[in-house]
């Protein structure tokens, strides 16, 4: 008996380690980077009537990286900037190109252009996982996620010192405490050749590890929409149609109503399958969407992550990639930011889609 309560304690302790990444040494902060590339400029000089050239590799900012992370890196979050064009003529200001959140085994990335978001999974932590024990059985992150490499030497950066990875012959790496201050890529002569040129790298320019981090900035908008258009499945979308009318709005069958970017809306076609569709962007001659399509008994009938409808279209969500449907198959007009359903087909918005909590409340029967 006294064995087996020790196995279930060993299999408790395991569990909750597993549970622990915490590859920081330092819990929580902030570091501002500049993502570097290089332009190859040429070079000519004319001295004593011998004419002499050669190339540089100038550097220039390309975006601006702002990284948070808490609980020893448990949970991070970035913003990414694009700084400047390509050759390194400078935005009038910088725009805001992604996010990225690290969290549990995931890697989430928002493409803010596409208004889109994809999911990667979080390898290193998904590896130490598998093997029961986290970096700490060898003291690095670094060093379990690029096997057989060492620090062999160390530079101050920021003011503080920095421990040296040769990853490979492409790749260094300056790290501090676990956190990377710096990033270098360089190119080679021939897949075994000494490198050549460096291409670009990712350096620390401000790092604040004293300030309060809001934790907000680790559960994004994006990423709550998300979780919320990924719930409603067929169940949840005929009982949202039953029970609560107070979280939705219906489409006028004449006048439509007016969708902006972000929406959920849910319907019904004219072949009675269930759908939902978020609108992803609103261009002045177009619409994307993304939208799935469930029969009565909850199989999924169709799915796309991106579809565009131009202006003034008719649209048949039951065969949307159809070029001819009657009239009576026809399910919403597409006009100028105006849903119009066709054929008194319900189309109705989800009004917390436009909140920024995005959520719905539980519902409570009146008596």
């Amino acid at each position: 008996m006294k064995t087996f309560i020790l196995f279930l304690s060993l299999i408790s302790c395991f569990a909750i380690q597993s549970q622990e990444f915490k590859p920081y040494k330092v819990k929580s902060g902030k570091i501002t980077y500049e993502k570097l590339k290089y332009s190859t400029h040429s070079v000519y000089k004319y001295e004593n009537g011998v004419e002499t050239g050669f190339s540089e590799q100038v550097p220039y900012v390309a975006e601006q990286v702002i990284y948070y992370w808490d609980e020893f890196g448990d949970i991070a979050f970035e913003e990414i900037y694009q700084v400047s064009k390509f050759g390194g003529k400078l935005l009038p200001e910088k725009v805001k190109i992604a996010e990225r959140l690290w969290v549990d085994e995931h890697r989430y990335y928002f493409n803010f252009d596409e208004n889109k978001i994809s999911d990667d999974p979080y390898y290193l932590r998904i590896k130490c996982r598998e093997n029961i024990q986290y970096y700490q059985v060898i003291d690095s992150w670094i060093e379990t996620l690029y096997m057989g490499t060492e620090k062999s030497g160390s530079k101050e950066i920021l003011g503080k010192q920095a421990d040296y990875y040769n990853i490979s012959k492409y790749h260094d790496i300056y790290a501090w405490k676990g956190l990377v201050l710096k990033d270098e890529s360089f190119s080679t002569r021939g897949s075994n050749g000494p490198r050549n040129t460096i291409e670009r790298a990712k350096i620390a320019v401000k790092i604040d590890t004293i300030s309060v981090i809001n934790k907000e900035i680790f559960n994004p908008i994006w990423l709550k929409r998300e979780r919320l258009y990924q719930s409603l499945n067929n169940q949840k979308i005929v009982e949202l149609f039953d029970g609560r009318q107070d979280v939705l709005f219906q489409a006028d069958n004449i006048n439509g109503f007016r969708v902006i970017k972000n929406d959920i809306l849910l319907f019904v076609t004219t072949k009675l399958a269930v759908g939902k569709l978020q609108i992803l962007n609103i261009d002045p001659n177009q619409i994307t969407i993304k939208y799935q399509l469930y029969n009565n008994n909850g199989f999924e009938l169709d799915a796309r992550n991106s579809y565009k409808i131009k202006d003034s279209s008719l649209v048949n969500m039951d065969k949307i990639t159809y070029k001819k449907s009657t009239n009576t198959e026809l399910d919403f007009k597409y006009e100028k930011s105006i849903i119009i359903p066709q054929n008194n087909i319900s189309i109705l918005l989800l009004k917390p889609s436009r909140t920024t909590e995005l959520e719905i409340k539980k519902y409570v029967r009146k008596h």
